[in-house]
């Protein structure tokens, strides 16, 4: 049982979630959004001191540069055919320059780049390179300078009379300018560097406004800060008070401007802001979540209470329901009211649905237990009774059941509908009702089927003698839509005397003998045996094999020459379907073919003959042998099949066969199933050159009336007729007559199962078309065929083999 939580305190969870959320929400928003502020205003900062330290540089030179260019003016260089005399006057001049424009160290070079002055002995911090650069590009060029110091290097280019070049060199410290910034800024500035060695971080404080503190705060930073991060600013803590060190790199790699400011008011201000913001919101969120479940505390004492009162439904006492829920309580009505109203209306619909299923309840049994259309028990009551007559069938006698099976019942249900087959159904449940009396049960067991249960049975014919009745109930024709239609039915019997026996096992049984008596031709009965249960389990061993074959592909064709009568050409062969099971051998046609056809696997394995057929004939116009028309046996199934017309016609398009090379064969029976139908197919079939031949002719129910209107070239006549023609002058009459009569009709006349000499000259004689059979070739291989004709059907006419 899952564990139980009121409603208030899971309303007071879903809310607190939300309220927390947002809490956290709003105030997260309102802590970045001070952050960012003070970013924005640190950035300022940032940028201000940036750009006064650049101004700063750029002022000092160009102090430093008007003033030499002032000084070049006065004595007079452009006059001057050396450098000598300006070199003294320099010397003459250098302490003024370093006392009033802050300059460290002074030079000249000359454009050899040898020295022609020097303001000191020691020469300092200086790059030659510059005064390479300034040599090479005549314009002014200015450095960073860094070691244990920093200085800053201006370099530019003087011109004699001669036209000759000079590089006066002026380094200048930054001590003054950083002591400016930091009166400016209100913050203090460091120059310190920054180097990476062996994967560790290098910094040394190179000048600054207060280098013990800069020293103090470049021991905190970080080991993995960069060039990113020192722009942005690190917020260090020292000696209880709060520094943000922000730098930016010099124009000398690894040289940073530090800018250290004091945010310790800002920082302890933060932080109260915070304390605050948190406290605040979680006091809201506690008084929030306290109104909300009081709120919820009422609501949910309400449903409790209808809820302790909702248990009288189940128990169907609906007024004490109605009394219990009455009391209303509050000033104003809510939801909670609402549902107490539905409530009660529920109370008043259920009272009156309970008493209509009470009215009903036994009329629903009934319906459970017999059949709507027939009237009869139906198949529930049947297991039920049939249940109980077992428990206790040995001291009363046997217990028999019939199966019966109308014949043919689907064919006059799809020909006629199913408004009057159910007409017919009632019908013969009238007439089996006759034979319904103690101690005997008749049941509808499902769509034609019936079932007759005679208990207390001691005498052994009585079975057969019910059975009997029964056929002879179902004699008379029944009368559908104004028309007579005669109605046999099939009929399986079952005995048992023993009470452990199982309902549905005897009425399988029953079912077992019912389909044999329906295989030896309908209109009997059959008693269950063992042999029938063999079979049955043969036939489904053959079905599961069968399914397996046409996935394996165990199939194979061999193919009957059929010769013209008169002269003994070739004319063509039958296609005749062989299986070769890895266990069975070689299973005979007849034993397999009505089993595809049942389960309608005939389909499938009826394309794949056509298809083998179309390759032959290409193989045969190959070989030289043209005109030669096979013939195909369809079963009733595939030419039912909607899409034979179009299988047909790809297939022949796919492997360019003329239609007139094929010939497709259709028993009688598939003839007569749907007349107009069949006509509508034939017409299709023939405008793709196919020719069309009726098989087994004389064996079935074909009519001479159908046969006009059919789009016929051929028949066969059935080999049985042929046995006994020499003997028997009736199958000798027959067979002329058929003859005469389908060359009036000008049809052809096939006869299969020639045997001997005599039958053939028989059917010459009396002006048969074509022959095949075992004294012109048994059926042959497809691999063996082109062989076999060519010995055997020189030029295409047949040659007798010498006995």
């Amino acid at each position: 049982m899952k564990p139980a939580l009121s409603l208030p305190l899971k309303f007071l969870l879903l809310t607190s979630t939300v309220l927390l959320v947002m809490t956290l929400l709003h105030t997260g928003l309102s802590l970045l959004r001070m952050d960012a502020t003070f970013e924005r205003q640190q950035q300022l900062r940032r940028n201000y001191a940036e750009q006064q330290f650049m101004q700063q540089n750029q002022i000092a030179e160009q102090q430093i540069r008007l003033w030499l260019e002032s000084f070049v003016d006065l004595i007079q260089l452009n006059q001057q055919h050396d450098f000598v005399s300006f070199g003294r006057q320099l010397a003459e001049q250098s302490a003024t320059m370093q006392l009033h424009l802050n300059i460290d160290q002074l030079w000249l070079h000359d454009a050899n780049q040898r020295m022609l002055f020097a303001s000191q002995p020691s020469p300092g911090l200086f790059d030659p390179l510059l005064v390479q650069q300034v040599l090479r590009q005549q314009s002014p060029a200015s450095a960073y300078l860094c070691k244990d110091y920093c200085v800053r290097q201006l370099s530019v280019p003087v011109l004699n009379a001669n036209a000759d070049i000079a590089v006066i060199s002026v380094s200048t410290t930054l001590v003054d300018m950083l002591s400016a910034l930091h009166q400016s800024l209100a913050a203090d500035l460091a120059l310190i560097r920054l180097t990476a060695t062996e994967g560790q971080q290098n910094r040394k404080l190179l000048s600054g406004s207060n280098p013990m503190l800069a020293r103090q705060l470049l021991q905190k930073l970080p080991d993995d800060v960069n060039n990113r991060l020192l722009h942005q600013g690190v917020q260090l803590e020292q000696d209880g008070r709060y520094y943000l060190l922000s730098a930016f790199m010099l124009e000398t790699k690894g040289i940073y401007l530090a800018v250290i400011e004091d945010v310790t008011d800002f920082v302890q201000t933060d932080q109260y802001y915070r304390t605050q913001l948190w406290w605040s919101s979680a006091a809201l969120l506690v008084a929030m979540l306290l109104l909300v479940y009081l709120m919820m505390r009422r609501i949910s004492l309400r449903l409790s209470n209808l809820t302790k009162s909702l248990p009288l439904l189940s128990q169907k006492q609906y007024q004490k329901f109605r009394q219990q829920s009455q009391n209303r309580d509050g000033l104003l009505t809510d939801e909670v009211d609402y549902l107490r109203d539905a409530a009660v209306d529920l109370s008043v619909e259920l009272e009156q649905l309970n008493q209509r299923l009470e009215h009903h309840n036994q009329e629903l049994e009934k319906v459970a237990m017999y059949d709507l259309l027939t009237g009869l028990p139906n198949r529930n009551m049947l297991q039920s009774q049939l249940g109980l007559l077992l428990k206790q069938a040995k001291p009363q006698g046997f217990i028999c059941l019939l199966f019966v099976d109308l014949d043919d019942f689907k064919r006059i249900n799809d020909s006629l509908g199913h408004a009057l087959g159910d007409d017919l159904l009632k019908q013969v449940a009238e007439r089996l009702k006759s034979v319904q009396a103690e101690p005997r049960l008749l049941c509808r067991f499902g769509g034609d089927e019936f079932v007759l249960v005679q208990s207390h049975c001691k005498e052994a014919d009585l079975p057969f003698q019910l059975a009997s009745t029964l056929l002879q109930l179902l004699e008379p024709p029944f009368t559908l839509d104004g028309r007579d239609f005669v109605i046999t039915a099939s009929i399986g019997i079952a005995l048992t005397d023993d009470a452990g026996s199982v309902a549905d096992d005897l009425i399988r049984q029953a079912d077992i003998a019912m389909y044999a008596a329906k295989q030896n031709g309908g209109n009997g009965a059959q008693a269950y045996n063992l042999d029938m249960y063999q079979r049955v389990r043969q036939r489904v061993g053959l079905e599961q094999d069968l399914t397996l074959a046409l996935a394996q592909q165990q199939f194979s064709l061999s193919f009957q020459p059929q010769m013209e009568v008169s002269s003994g050409k070739l004319v063509g062969f039958e296609a005749l379907i062989r299986w070769k099971h890895p266990e069975r051998g070689h299973v005979p046609p007849d034993h397999f073919i009505p089993v595809l056809e049942q389960n309608r696997q005939i389909i499938p394995l009826g394309y794949w003959i056509i298809e083998r057929c179309l390759q032959l004939s290409l193989s045969l116009q190959y070989a030289g042998w043209h005109d030669l028309r096979i013939a195909i046996n369809l079963s009733a199934e595939q030419f039912s099949d909607p899409e034979l017309f179009n299988r047909l016609t790809a297939l022949l398009q796919q492997y360019e066969v003329d239609g007139r090379f094929i010939e497709l064969e259709l028993t009688e029976r598939t003839l007569v199933q749907d007349i107009d139908c069949m006509l509508q197919r034939m017409q299709q079939i023939k405008t793709l050159g196919v020719h069309l031949a009726i098989d087994d002719f004389g064996t079935g129910y074909s009519s001479l009336n159908y046969l006009k209107q059919m789009p016929m070239d051929s028949i066969k006549i059935d080999k049985s007729f042929l046995s006994g023609m020499l003997e028997n002058r009736a199958d000798g009459q027959i067979i002329t007559s058929i003859i005469a009569m389908m060359h009036q009709l000008e049809l052809q006349v096939v006869a299969e199962g020639v045997e001997t000499t005599q039958q053939l000259e028989f059917l010459r004689q009396h002006g048969c078309d074509m022959a095949q059979g075992y004294l012109i070739a048994r059926p042959i291989p497809q691999a063996e065929l082109l062989g076999y004709i060519e010995q055997h059907f020189t030029q295409g006419v047949w040659h007798p083999q010498q006995p």
